[in-house]
Order: C-alpha cells, then structure tokens, then sequence
C-alpha cells in the first residue's frame, strides 16, 4: 500500500514538474519571439487598419513559428532611388525584402551583396512547402554564380504588359475598328483632336517613356531584357532571338517613333507645356481625355470597372502594345519576387515567415485582404466584396504582399471586370512566349557599371524624343541621340551582352 501511495506521490510530482516545464518553456518562448521585418513598397497607412492586421497575423505566427512580422514601407516618391538606399546603407534591420528584376534592381542589389545567397538545403529545411513548387529550372532562374538569390512568384498569373485604354464608342465614331495598332492610335488621336475640342487627347505630363518601348515592341517583335533597365535598351527580335542588338541604336524603327512624336506634339495630343497637365486619369474619367495609358492588370481592376460608374454610356478598350505584331512577353518569375536581407539576423525564421504568409491559407487572407468583416466579405459565388459601409479612407488596408501569391489562393474581387481580362488572355494566349532572359546573367557588376552612364544618355534624350520636346528635326535629333550613346560607350556594352548570351 505505501508502494502505491508513493508511486501516486511520485507521479504527480513528475506531471507538476512537466507543468512547471511547460510553463517555463512557454515564457522562454513568449519572450524569444523573433520580430521579422519584411519591406514592401507604399506609403505607410495611417488608419491604423493594417497594424490590426499584423496583430491578428502575428497571433498565427508566434503560435506556428515563434516569430512576428513588422512592416518596413519604401514610399512611391522615388521609390526606386530609396530601395535602393535603404538597402545599401545597412541602417534598417531588415529580413524579407521584397523585389523585381525589372522594376526593383533584384539583380543589382543581389549582386553588389544587399541580399543573402540562400542554399537549397537551407530552404527546404526551413521554407519547404515553397520550395516543393518551384522546379529545379525555376531555381537556376533566381540564380547568379550558382547561388540562390530570390524566392519566384512562380505560382501566380499577371499581365502587366502596358498599352493605351481608350474610348472604343470614338473609335467607332471615327470609322476604326478598335484601335489594334500604332497607326489606329494616330488616327484616333486626330479624330479626337478634330471633332472633340474640348478634350486633350492624351493630357501626359511628360515622365512616362513606356510608349517608347512599347512603339519598338509593336512595329517588330522586339523582347527587351529587363534586367537591364526600364527601357529595354538592349534585346533580340523573335525572329533571330540569339542576336543582342538596341533598338534605340540602330535600325529605322527609334527613328520612325521620334518623327510620330513630333508630329503628336504639333497636333496638340497633350499640352505644349508638359507641366501644366491636369491629372490625366480624372480626365479620361470625366471624358475630357481620350486616353490612359497604363497596362492590363489597371484596365480590368481599376479603369474600366470605375469607367462603368464614371460615363455608363462610354466604351472602354484596351490596345495592348505589341498587338499589331503579336508580341507579348509573359512575365518573369522574377517580376514578384522575394530576398533575404544580407543583414538578416534571422535568416532561417524569415524563411519560415515567409512560407507561412504564401501557403498558410489564413495567413495569406490577411495579408492579402484583411480581416473577414471589415476588410472583406465573400458573397453567394465566393468572390470578394466590400462589407456594408465600408470605407476605404477608414477600412482599407495596405501591405503590398506581392511577392508570394498563388492563383490557387486568390479570391476574385466581384467589381473586377473578368469578362474582358477573360477576352485579353485569349489573345494574349495565341502570342505570348515565356520571357527568354531569366537564366542568363546578363546583370554582372562590370556591365552594371559599363550600363550607368549608356541609361544617363538615354534619360536626358528619351523623353525629349517621347514627346517632341527640341527644337531640330527627328532625325537630327535622333542622330544627336545615337552619338551620345556610342560615346557611352554602347558597342562595347552589346558586344558584353553578345558574349554573355552565346555562353548560355
């Protein structure tokens, strides 16, 4: 009998000690949460929506992997410039940080050593439900010298291939059939300019060169590499994809756009004082511009949805650069994607903050689109809405979690024009091709350098070029264009490029 009374006695101490353990364990564990800081671009909220957002998100990831998330903003005022510097400088403490190989120097910052080469060991260890979905090519493709640089967005459909949305009910007023091309734009430009005083054809301010690059991508089946800049400066043709040549160089197509443009410039298609443009958007919405131009994911989320409300009666189109020819360019995996700060202090534990956020589904409804309620709701079909009174200055959230979304996780926003995106990806289907330039390593240091003074000329000419901002003809202009860069040293670049391609 005392035998058993002393095992009982024995027992329970045993289990009072492991409570004890427990309770231990989860202060140490309460007190060595990891705080990870993920840096997105946007202006930093100020309703407070999404700090209640990441309270609710980091209640899932203290309890799943030890960790919370805080949010670093870069603001779109020079963003580019600030990323930049924010990265170089080591001042922030940063883990994730969110980038693009074409609009965000993924590859820069990775080569001049702002992110951290990760090991295939080391993401499936600590980011293995990720790393299961990307393909070994995918792998070589976030890759430089063999080492791992970016987590792909590999599992998300986007086009964000830019063109002009414009009024399909002038159009056919002005005897087009939709506006399919360069020479269709010009036309409408007149007619609009002819029979609609009122309106500014296109109310441009003058920042923008992406119509350059989408004139050269439209006359002739040119694929820019991205990676090399904005531009597009240098790139093959389809039809002999292994040359590397630029465009803005050489041949009869740069020269063609620049006389276009005078020619826009002189019949009024925007103002003659750049600066004094009004906001172009709230124009087109008004029906005092006849134009926006921005690229598809805008068209059928924002612009043609908000134009339905604006003017019912108006017909809202999108020309998609490269229709005429039938070039389109899939995005690269690149596009969205994420790095590990090379100051990272917890490396491993944002590897699995970052597997949470893309694949955990509850994880990835907040970040995504808040709090089910107030943030959004789904209706009878499962698509988002807006709960009664919302209030997007009040309710709306803002975390730009662009660099991990998956098409099996997204829920479609009810107010999206999916008809014609539907309408877009049948067309685009027939064309697009998979962006060729991923796994080539055309971003070295030295060509970095070497680009740097090419993409200085090419900023102080393009936009004189892209709205008729000099005084001489286009083709001195051009000519003038075409020096500065061979004194920049543009021949020496291609031949790098064409070196670099042929050994890949």
């Amino acid at each position: 009998m005392k035998k058993r009374v002393f095992a009982v006695l024995l027992i329970c101490a045993l289990v009072m000690t492991c409570f004890a353990c427990d309770n231990r364990a989860d202060e140490y564990s309460i007190n060595s949460v990891v705080t990870i800081t993920y840096l997105t671009i946007g202006d930093k909220p100020s309703n407070g929506q999404s700090e209640k957002v990441i309270e609710k998100l980091n209640t899932i990831l203290r309890k799943k992997a030890n960790a919370q998330l805080d949010v670093y903003y870069v603001g779109w005022d020079d963003y580019l410039a600030n990323y930049d510097k924010v990265l170089s400088s080591g001042e922030v403490n940063l883990d994730l940080v969110a980038t693009s190989s074409d609009w965000l120097d993924a590859w820069p910052n990775a080569i001049g050593g702002n992110f951290m080469p990760l090991t295939e060991d080391m993401l499936s260890k600590y980011c293995p439900l990720t790393y299961n979905c990307v393909s070994k090519e995918q792998w070589q493709k976030c890759s430089y010298q063999g080492k791992i640089y970016f987590i792909p967005e590999n599992e998300f459909t986007q086009w964000v291939n830019h063109g002009f949305i414009y009024r399909k009910d002038i159009a056919d007023k002005a005897g087009l059939n939709g506006v399919s091309s360069w020479k269709d734009l010009d036309a409408y430009f007149r007619y609009v300019k002819e029979e609609y005083p009122n309106m500014v054809p296109w109310d441009a301010n003058g920042t923008s060169t992406i119509g350059t690059l989408g004139y050269l991508m439209s006359v002739r089946k040119f694929v820019p590499i991205y990676e090399l800049g904005t531009y597009g400066i240098w790139g093959a043709y389809q039809e002999d994809p292994r040359k590397i040549v630029s465009p803005y160089y050489e041949g009869d197509e740069f020269v063609e756009y620049a006389k276009l443009m005078k020619e826009w410039k002189e019949l009024g298609v925007w103002r003659d004082k750049l600066s004094d443009a009004e906001d172009n958007d709230e124009e087109f919405y008004s029906g005092m511009s006849a134009v926006i131009q921005h690229h598809t994911q805008n068209y059928y989320t924002i612009i043609k949805p908000r134009m339905e409300v604006m003017l019912p009666d108006a017909d809202v189109d999108f020309y998609w650069f490269g229709k005429e020819s039938g070039n389109v360019v899939k995005n690269s995996i690149v596009h969205g994607a994420m790095a590990i700060y090379a100051g990272s202090k917890n490396p491993e534990k944002a590897l699995m903050v970052y597997d949470l956020l893309r694949n955990d589904r509850e994880c990835y409804d907040l970040i995504h689109y808040g709090i089910e309620g107030e943030q959004y709701e789904k209706n009878s079909e499962g698509m988002l809405e807006r709960p009664s009174g919302y209030n997007a200055d009040r309710d709306s959230i803002l975390l730009n979690f662009w660099w991990g979304r998956r098409d099996e996780y997204e829920i479609k926003d009810a107010t999206y024009s999916w008809e014609d995106y539907y309408k877009l990806m049948d067309e685009y289907e027939k064309y697009a091709i998979d962006y060729p330039w991923d796994s080539v390593p055309f971003a070295s240091s030295d060509i970095l350098d070497e680009i740097r003074p090419i993409i200085e000329v090419c900023n102080k000419y393009v936009p004189k070029i892209a709205y008729g901002q000099y005084d001489v003809t286009p083709e001195e202009e051009v000519a003038e264009f075409r020096t500065a860069l061979k004194n920049a040293g543009i021949e020496t670049v291609t031949r790098k490029l064409q070196i670099i391609c042929n050994s890949h």
